[in-house]
């Protein structure tokens, strides 16, 4: 949390595309083997990092319905491929 005089702001720097990719396939595949709140939080909140990184990346498709769903499923269709 930042602070300035009596102003505090929340600031999440948002990963770079590649981490978040990793962190969010990371916390999927410990939610899909260890179910729970606490990893079904993590994976929520990196799914959440990988949007806004996707949407930082790709701004021009930022808007376009279904497209950050349809990157999504390429990531986990790669991912399914090995």
């Amino acid at each position: 949390m930042k602070c300035k005089g009596n102003l505090c702001l929340d600031v999440r720097v948002v990963p770079s595309l590649e981490t978040a990719i990793d962190q969010w396939l990371a916390a999927r595949d410990k939610f899909k083997t260890e179910p729970s709140d606490e990893s079904q939080h993590d994976y929520n909140a990196t799914l959440f990092d990988l949007g806004a990184a996707w949407g930082e990346r790709y701004p021009e498709d930022a808007n376009t319905p279904g497209a950050f769903e349809w990157y999504r499923r390429g990531i986990i269709a790669l991912e399914e491929d090995e």
